[in-house]
């Protein structure tokens, strides 16, 4: 429960549901991390189970033990490494009358994604027989479980992510933010908010940045995160020469006033299922310049709400942002369009209402 887009979907659900209704405890495979301190901080069971590198049965047994002990209705795996140890722990469990139902949610998929015969041989024998419903963020992520998993189409229901529309409408102050952040009034902000991992590929990043920065001297890059490659990044930024232009944060927990306080948005990602920092972004009124992967063409319509471009392409990603900061009136029109189209389908109350659903659904 380190702070990423899926987790603090998890957070959110758990924190958020109707107490009335439903009680939640979290299992977690590996670190606690500071989403998972917090929901022990008010007063949630959560357990880790210290999974160890590759396939680790320690785990299902472990699973099955605290199924047994806290006997849930539902069982909700995110991802599909601990659905499928999930599905090893409720199969232990012994009759279907005994397990929990089972509701899996794919968030995104590893890149290059392939299909593994003996995956597909598990889900179709083991997996899909004793799981009441699977949901995926993106109609991206649906085609991935059809074509990689085996898991037939009729059995995927679309849902979404969503955001809270609440802390985008707080009162803040643009000033103080942006000069926490070491800008000036004249700079214009370019923004990622993202962990520094390969997956999100902050490198090709920068070096459309460089393109761009000569043309504008007022640019600024703003880098938001942590991560296993920050250091690199630093040393990438230097060695461009461009260390004066590009800002890193580290984590900060006023996301929604940074993003108010800025003018583009940037997402060069290899690979997303349904971004969550694309979604704030557009709840904040800013322009998007993403890469075209995965749910990215769903969230972000090309020309109107913001501007994609080919991953790894880092000319075209450059050329992306120029527009953009050339063209100022152009890139609130973009940022506009984007918050009434994140309000009309992205808010989590929708999101939150869904889950609710399948639970009741999946128990009746």
């Amino acid at each position: 429960m380190h702070v990423a887009g899926g987790e603090i979907l998890v957070h959110d659900v758990v924190r958020t549901a109707d107490p009335r209704r439903f009680t939640h405890a979290v299992a977690l495979l590996d670190d606690l991390g500071p989403l998972g301190e917090d929901l022990r901080a008010h007063g949630f069971r959560v357990e880790v189970l210290g999974r160890k590198p590759g396939l680790d049965l320690r785990v299902p047994a472990r699973l099955a033990a605290l199924m047994a002990s806290w006997r849930p209705d539902v069982v909700h795996a995110h991802q599909y490494t601990p659905y499928s140890y999930a599905v090893m722990a409720a199969a232990a469990l012994g009759p279907v009358g005994r397990m929990p139902k089972l509701v899996f949610t794919e968030h995104g998929r590893h890149y290059p994604d392939v299909r593994r015969p003996k995956r597909v041989a598990f889900n179709r024998t083991v997996a899909l027989p004793i799981t009441s419903r699977i949901t995926a963020v993106a109609g991206f992520i649906k085609a991935c479980l059809v074509d990689n998993e085996g898991i037939p189409a009729g059995r995927i229901e679309v849902l979404y992510n969503g955001v809270d529309a609440a802390p985008f409408d707080r009162p803040f102050d643009r000033d103080a933010v942006r000069a926490s952040l070491g800008l000036e009034p004249h700079h214009r902000v370019v923004a990622c908010i993202a962990r520094f991992a390969p997956v999100k590929d902050h490198a090709m990043l920068v070096r459309a940045f460089a393109r761009v920065a000569p043309r504008f001297p007022d640019a600024r890059l703003a880098l938001v995160g942590t991560g296993p490659l920050e250091d690199d990044i630093r040393a990438q930024v230097a060695a461009a020469g461009i260390a004066d232009r590009v800002i890193f944060t580290g984590v900060r927990r006023d996301v929604p006033d940074v993003l108010r306080s800025i003018e583009v948005f940037a997402l060069a990602s290899v690979s997303e299922g349904n971004s969550v920092t694309i979604l704030e972004a557009m709840l904040a009124a800013r322009p998007v310049v993403a890469t075209a992967v995965g749910g990215n063409p769903e969230v972000v319509l090309d020309g109107g709400t913001g501007l994609l471009s080919p991953r790894g392409d880092d000319a075209a990603f450059a050329e992306s942002l120029a527009v953009l900061l050339a063209d100022p009136a152009r890139g609130d029109a973009m940022g506009r369009a984007g918050r009434e189209r994140c309000l009309d389908r992205f808010l989590r109350e929708r999101m939150r209402a869904a889950f609710a659903r399948i639970y009741e659904d999946v128990v009746a």
